[in-house]
């Protein structure tokens, strides 16, 4: 789960510098950026009756596989439909590779809720070594050289990563009766409890796409902090997401996760409000720990409600991935939408109104659970 956070991280900080400077404008980069999310969701949406009836280590592979190609095809573009059919299959391979490891979770674990959170900081802390290093790769020559040559590189990462899944995991088979794999639409006809919870998985995507890596760079900048003060407040809220992510499922046997998720979104509006009004890096930097903590915990405990209420976990964690796609899409759109429109305080105050309705719903989510309890 490192090495996999590591080589899909690469790359990252640099693809839409990377199209800039090959000279897309504005409009045509808007698409370059939502390709890879609607790729991502198409898979997630058409897939989930593949990767639920597949070895979930071939399937890790097969996307590790198209990833590389990606890597390759940005290597190689020198325009935008090379551009944009690169974004097209990194958004397809992340969306499969994703799925493969909740699936490897869910399969390989007796206690899922003990490894969900595990399996994402495992993931983000290879993120975390793996996001710098393009960027080193890409100042190693001027130009597009260094750019085309950091891409090559997580091209070869990509395949050797892959050949390391297939060495290092055993095998997952899908579970007994699964069936054929076959695209086609997910069965949503499923219990109120199921739908809730993946409602409630909305959230932490939102944030981690919105808040996270939206807002936090554009109102840092509107604020005049410098580059290297919005990483370090960046730095130090992935830091804090890793470790609540790890710690969640300790957390989870002592406070339930729909309880822990509802106090989770109070703070999280509280450090909307942090960060609106912060001038400085210290007051950038207590918003980055209060998201740290409302991201890892709107991350990692919707999916173990989804498992909870869901008789197949397999089935269960494909259809929540539905959720991140949307979560994820929404997120990044809207919020920059909202800042440029409302201004930093403006936009935060509509986060911050979303924020009260995930509110509602988890405590929706913490009533069924206690209502379940007594009925047991």
């Amino acid at each position: 789960m490192v090495l996999i956070g590591f080589v899909m991280a690469m790359t990252a900080p640099i693809e839409l510098l990377y199209a800039i400077r090959l000279g897309l404008g504005p409009a045509v980069v808007t698409v370059f950026i939502v390709t890879s999310a609607a790729g991502l969701i198409l898979v997630d949406t058409l897939g989930t009756r593949v990767v639920t009836r597949l070895d979930a280590r071939a399937t890790a592979a097969i996307g590790l596989l198209v990833f590389a190609l990606s890597e390759a095809c940005y290597a190689l573009a020198d325009g935008a439909p090379g551009l944009v059919a690169a974004r097209a299959m990194q958004g397809a391979a992340s969306a499969v590779v994703a799925g493969a490891a909740l699936q490897v979770t869910v399969r390989l674990h007796p206690r899922p809720h003990r490894a969900l959170g595990s399996n994402q900081s495992l993931q983000m802390l290879g993120g975390a070594f793996g996001a710098p290093v393009g960027g080193v790769l890409a100042a190693q020559q001027d130009g597009l050289a260094g750019y085309r040559l950091a891409f090559a590189v997580c091209c070869g990462a990509g395949l050797v990563v892959a050949v390391l899944v297939c060495l290092l995991l055993p095998r997952v088979p899908a579970p007994a009766g699964s069936g054929r794999p076959r695209l086609g639409l997910p069965n949503l006809a499923v219990p109120r409890a199921v739908r809730l919870a993946l409602l409630l998985g909305l959230f932490g995507n939102y944030l981690r796409s919105g808040v996270e890596n939206t807002a936090f760079p554009l109102v840092g900048d509107a604020a005049g902090l410098s580059s290297a003060g919005i990483g370090l407040a960046l730095g130090m809220l992935a830091a804090v997401e890793i470790g609540v992510l790890g710690a969640s499922g300790k957390l989870f046997e002592r406070v339930s996760p729909a309880r822990a998720l509802a106090m989770a979104l109070v703070l999280g509006i509280g450090a909307t409000g942090v960060l609106a009004l912060a001038s400085s890096v210290l007051g950038f930097l207590a918003a980055a720990v209060l998201f740290g903590i409302v991201d890892g915990i709107a991350l990692a405990a919707p999916p173990v409600l989804v498992v909870a209420a869901s008789a197949d976990p397999s089935v269960a964690v494909a259809t929540y991935r539905i959720a991140c796609g949307v979560g994820s899409f929404s997120g990044s759109g809207s919020v920059n939408l909202l800042v440029a429109a409302l201004g930093s305080a403006g936009g935060l105050g509509v986060v911050a109104a979303v924020l009260v309705g995930g509110v509602v719903l988890a405590q929706s989510a913490s009533a069924n659970e206690t209502r379940a309890a007594l009925a047991q």
